[in-house]
């Protein structure tokens, strides 16, 4: 079963890159309720470490028909902290991710991330009230509207120029591969 969790994030914007840190280690979620049981729970530091390599993508609410970067094509990178799980992606020049750029601009949302995994390796206090995720496989990460972990932060940021010049160089290159084939 895929398990999905939220943190809340404070957001600033200033062009297109979004990023953050999208699961925090070692901090207890809200109150969880999943299969008739209340739990908090925690993700153990280095918990997706093995899915960094794999293809994970970014949605809007976890919807798969939001896709707003993957990392197999580059648009979403992760990495592991001691704090937690990094991310950067760029969001797309589409209806979408024109969109998840207003909405954080105007405040309606506020870069709260979540994320959805399955669980590989937990363990549980004696009461069965508060569970550690110690290994986890990442399927994808989500900016959400509400989220369960109030300790996260993502923001949007501009890129330089420099990058937009060299995208943009490249893109006339393949045009002329294309054209010249």
């Amino acid at each position: 079963m895929i398990s999905r969790r939220d943190f809340n994030a404070s957001t600033t914007v200033d062009g297109r890159t979004l990023s953050g840190t999208a699961a925090v280690y070692s901090l207890p979620s809200k109150l969880i309720t999943e299969r008739g049981r209340a739990f908090t729970e925690r993700i153990a530091p280095g918990a997706f470490r093995n899915s960094l390599g794999d293809d994970v993508k970014l949605y809007y609410n976890h919807n798969a028909s939001m896709p707003l970067a993957r990392t197999r094509s580059g648009t979403l990178i992760l990495s592991d902290s001691p704090a937690g799980l990094l991310f950067s992606a760029n969001l797309p020049d589409t209806t979408l991710g024109n969109d998840v750029r207003e909405l954080l601009t105007r405040g309606d949302l506020s870069g709260e991330m979540s994320f959805g995994f399955f669980v590989m390796e937990d363990e549980w206090n004696p009461a069965r009230t508060e569970r550690t995720v110690k290994t986890a496989k990442l399927s994808e990460i989500s900016v959400v509207v509400d989220a369960a972990y109030p300790q996260t932060q993502s923001s949007l940021r501009a890129t330089s120029t420099e990058f937009h010049a060299a995208c943009a160089a490249r893109l006339e290159l393949h045009l002329k591969r294309m054209t010249h084939v």
